[in-house]
């Protein structure tokens, strides 16, 4: 596993960062959409698909 990211409760779990206490392992972040108004505009742009992980839709 690599370094979880403090403070940071991700909610992705078809991401390979994704662990299963909802933190981030990715060693950095960033999040995108420069335009955005909300945070449901946002978007984590370190996302990878874990296509072993088949639980949450994808």
């Amino acid at each position: 596993m690599d370094k979880v990211i403090k403070d940071i409760r991700c909610n992705a779990c078809n991401c390979v960062h994704h662990a299963d206490d909802y933190k981030c392992t990715a060693g950095h972040i960033e999040i995108g959409n420069t335009s955005a108004c909300s945070c449901q505009d946002t978007l984590c742009a370190t996302f990878e698909l874990d296509n072993s992980k088949k639980h949450c839709g994808c």
